[in-house]
């Protein structure tokens, strides 16, 4: 009854897909930058230099630790938080491949900076790996989990915060302290609230349930240095760690195809505490949805079931059909939908007779019957929302009175007859329906 979406979608489904095969970490992306090489001494240098300042006219939460990564003679920079006196949780992409295994030494590698008033930041080393989340794939919204744990060479006397497997239902809101690095030297603690999780969007349709391992936060803007920062309900709660932003290529091609309805919300992948490691061990929140199939192939099908127009337009035919087949007792009547230009027009017509023996007898003659409805005026268009969730869009006008006409005393007599309808234009005819809707479909 429907035809094809748009061959653009899928033309853009099919182009991501191929880019994301070849596609390296996004760590190369706006999540890892970092300083130019440096010899030992430089980078010693660079270490002493670091500073880290609170960007909240409230004071700024001594949980958060800026966190400086020694890579390939490079700093990389990344956000953590303390769940013990001990342990810091960051995320996994922000470490060197080489430190991706449990009981690592990590000293010589990773620095954690703590803010103090009006002071340069406490400078901590790292003691080693206690746990980390691996990362099999080139793509961020197929990453199970991205999570780490730290363990720090010393015992900090600050505030802890406490990971939960609460889940993050559709469209909860939460905040996030990160920290935003400037430039080679200087981070600054920031507090986002406009954040939002999102199921079912366009990016990741494959988080679709509030225990989905990987869930995009919509409102969120991702700077530099923000990955492995807490994400928290208002509870003080840390439901989910940040892991990295939607590429923009993505959504500058969504963006290019004109089917925003609002412009698109900012947006991050974070790993769902649902389903994270956790320190200590704690059962997940729901083992098949933590373990459900996190592949390019799950991946495709789920797009192309969202954009599927069957889907799509599935409860605004239904709404519809149920309202003209609420106006009348004598007809059951369908919609079909016409495409016109970048929508589709709905078209109503006779499909069979409704319960023939209850209004029959009501019938003498041979004189035709006719009755009158109004009709609904109604176009249809697929869109995207500011969430990247493909919706449908309905606009109505005045609806049509039309006429529909037939013969009872040949439906009594040959069990099926035509009926004709009209509006304002011309007559249309459909023979031979009769009372037999179990027939077709």
């Amino acid at each position: 009854m429907l035809t094809s979406f748009r061959s653009s979608l899928f033309m853009l489904i099919l182009g991501m897909t191929l880019i994301s095969c070849g596609k390296k970490a996004q760590e190369a992306n706006t999540g890892s930058r970092q300083s130019q090489p440096q010899q030992a001494s430089e980078l010693e240098t660079l270490l002493e230099q670091q500073e880290l300042f609170c960007g909240s006219d409230r004071s700024c939460p001594s949980f958060i630790t800026k966190i400086a990564v020694v890579n390939k003679g490079k700093l990389k920079f990344c956000t953590g938080f303390l769940i013990e006196n001990n342990i810091v949780a960051t995320a996994t992409s922000c470490l060197p491949e080489r430190l991706r295994s449990k009981d690592l030494p990590c000293d010589k590698e990773v620095f954690f900076f703590f803010a103090q008033t009006n002071e340069k930041p406490q400078r901590v080393a790292c003691k080693r790996v206690l746990d980390v989340s691996p990362i099999d794939s080139q793509e961020p919204f197929l990453w199970r989990s991205n999570v780490s744990y730290l363990e720090l060479n010393s015992n900090e006397r600050r505030r802890t915060v406490t990971p939960v497997r609460t889940g993050m239902s559709d469209l909860d809101h939460f905040y996030v302290w990160s920290v935003d690095q400037i430039d080679d030297h200087q981070g600054i603690i920031r507090k986002s609230e406009d954040c939002q999780s999102v199921h079912s969007s366009y990016f990741n349709p494959l988080a679709n349930h509030e225990y989905s391992p990987v869930m995009n936060l919509a409102g969120c803007e991702f700077n530099y240095g923000n990955s492995g920062a807490p994400v928290f309900d208002y509870r003080g709660k840390v439901r989910a760690i940040v892991s990295m932003p939607v590429d923009e290529k993505y959504t500058s091609e969504v963006s290019s195809m004109r089917i925003l309805e609002k412009p698109l919300k900012k947006m991050m992948h974070v790993s769902n505490y649902a389903c994270a490691p956790m320190i200590p061990f704690q059962e997940v929140a729901s083992e098949r949805e933590c373990t459900k199939a996190l592949d390019y192939n799950s991946y495709d099908q789920a797009r192309r079931e969202m954009i599927n127009e069957m889907n799509l337009f599935k409860t605004s035919i239904q709404k519809i059909e149920t309202s003209v087949n609420n106006k009348n007792r004598y007809l059951k009547l369908d919609v079909k939908l016409v495409p016109i230009d970048d929508s589709y027009a709905v078209e109503v017509f006779p499909k069979c007779f409704k319960n023939v023996s209850s209004w029959i007898g009501e019938f003498t003659g041979n004189k035709p019957f006719t009755f009158n409805i109004e009709l609904p005026n109604i176009k249809l268009k697929s869109s995207m929302n500011e969430y990247g969730r493909m919706i449908a869009l309905e606009f109505s006008r005045a609806g049509i009175p039309t006429n529909f006409q037939f013969k009872p005393s040949i439906l009594r007599s040959n069990k099926q007859t035509t009926v004709y309808m009209w509006a304002e234009g011309p007559t249309l005819n459909f023979p031979n329906l009769s009372d037999r809707c179990d027939l077709l479909f």
